[in-house]
């Protein structure tokens, strides 16, 4: 009956087709609306099929694991075949992976929140030009964000902003999704990305679990995205051009975070603020207090009992002459600990960098005169004249070393 196809493109009727092909003409109409069904191809086993539930378990597991990394390990266990097979299997599933994740991505209260960052290039903040930076937190079903700027991007700021957002938040939600930043994961010696060691502390203190998000999948993170996009276009048009503090930026991004939540979302048909009220109590709240994410620069005490930070300098006590202590800094302002031997020595406020000041705190200054007196009392005891002492009946002359090195260098010159 394939010809009756045929025979319609010809331009015959049915009536003529029935005829021609000595059948009735309802089985030519009902025939002819059918389609030509594809011919079905033999369906061939694989030498890779022994190992695609390997291979799939690992992905679900890790969904950027190494290709190579795939490979040879089912070639240990057996497989013969190219690698070319396996990688174009992969593909396919990670793709698969890939999508379903996305379908599944409308999270449950609590569960998940999204951080990135936004770039704002220089602006004059605190009356300098900086590189101005934003850190943006969100959570996924609330779509409640929290923003906070920056001069920078270190893990130590990353880390501070988290236990911002985390008192903002009143809580802690089970998983946090990441961008690709060095800040927070690094590849080992196997090529996976894993956690930096500081964000794996402070996620075992809070109790949340670290992702990473897949590279070129932004869909993976569309919330933070989408709130990246409007923190640009929305909040910064406000802002921009004002010559502003980072105290007064923040402020402000407060604020609009507040006006914003009081907004339905067009997908959703609620707010922000009314889906936090009912993702709120899905925190975990923190037991431990705030993780501590406060940088160490270790310093040494110099022969005058003073260390060096961003070329100021700062007085300790004459007792660490020579020892190395710690300065413990926040990333977010410009209070430190002074550490010394493991014990606080003291806490201050830094002084602005670059200014080469010389600070002396009052409950050094008097050890350090004292410290002073002795030394110049040492230094005369050595500058005295020589003179002339009894020992066991013998005489003997103490000397200072300057004559010792005098008298080598006149030898010196005789000799020449």
């Amino acid at each position: 009956m394939l010809d009756a196809h045929i025979l319609q493109a010809k331009g015959f009727t049915q009536v003529e087709i029935a005829e021609m092909l000595g059948v009735s003409d309802r089985t030519v109409r009902n025939y002819l609306k059918q389609l030509p069904a594809p011919r079905k191809r033999p369906v061939r086993s694989s030498c890779l099929d022994p190992f695609k539930q390997i291979l799939h378990e690992q992905l679900e597991k890790n969904p950027w694991y190494n290709g190579e990394l795939l490979y040879e390990r089912i070639v240990r266990i057996g497989y013969q075949g190219k690698k070319t097979i396996m990688k174009a299997y992969v593909a396919g599933l990670r793709k698969k992976l890939a999508i379903q994740a996305v379908q599944r991505f409308e999270t449950e209260p609590g569960l998940q929140a999204q951080v990135d960052w936004k770039e704002f290039g220089l602006q004059v903040v605190d009356g300098e030009l900086k590189k101005l930076y934003a850190f943006v937190m969100v959570l996924g079903y609330s779509r409640y964000p929290f923003v906070y700027f920056t001069t920078n991007m270190r893990q130590s700021t990353l880390l501070a902003c988290h236990t911002l957002a985390f008192a903002h938040f009143g809580g802690v939600p089970k998983e946090i999704l990441y961008d690709n930043m060095r800040s927070a994961f690094v590849p080992d010696e196997e090529g996976v990305w894993r956690p930096t060691r500081r964000l794996l502390a402070c996620a075992v203190h809070y109790g949340f679990t670290p992702l990473r998000c897949r590279i070129r999948r932004p869909e993976t993170k569309g919330k933070v995205e989408r709130t990246i996009g409007y923190l640009s276009h929305n909040f910064w048009p406000r802002v921009e051009g004002t010559a502003q503090s980072l105290a007064d930026l923040n402020s402000a991004a407060r604020s609009w975070i507040a006006s914003i939540s009081t907004k339905p979302l067009d997908d959703l048909g609620e707010t922000r603020a009314q889906r936090f009220a009912f993702e709120q109590p899905y925190l975990s709240v923190p037991v431990k207090g705030d993780f501590d994410v406060r940088d160490p620069v270790p310093l040494v005490v110099n022969r005058e009992s003073f260390i060096r930070h961003e070329t100021n300098r700062y007085s300790v006590s004459p007792d660490y002459i020579g020892q190395t202590v710690l300065l413990l800094c926040h990333p977010l302002d410009r209070q430190v600990d002074l550490l010394a031997e493991g014990k606080l020595v003291r806490s201050f406020t830094l002084a602005p960098p670059g200014g080469r000041e010389r600070i002396v705190f009052p409950g050094d200054r008097a050890k350090l005169t004292v410290r002073l007196d002795e030394d110049r009392a040492r230094v005369d005891r050595w500058r005295r004249p020589s003179k002339k002492r009894t020992v066991t009946g013998l005489e003997v002359e103490i000397r200072h070393p300057a004559v010792y090195e005098s008298l080598v260098a006149d030898t010196c010159e005789a000799a020449l």
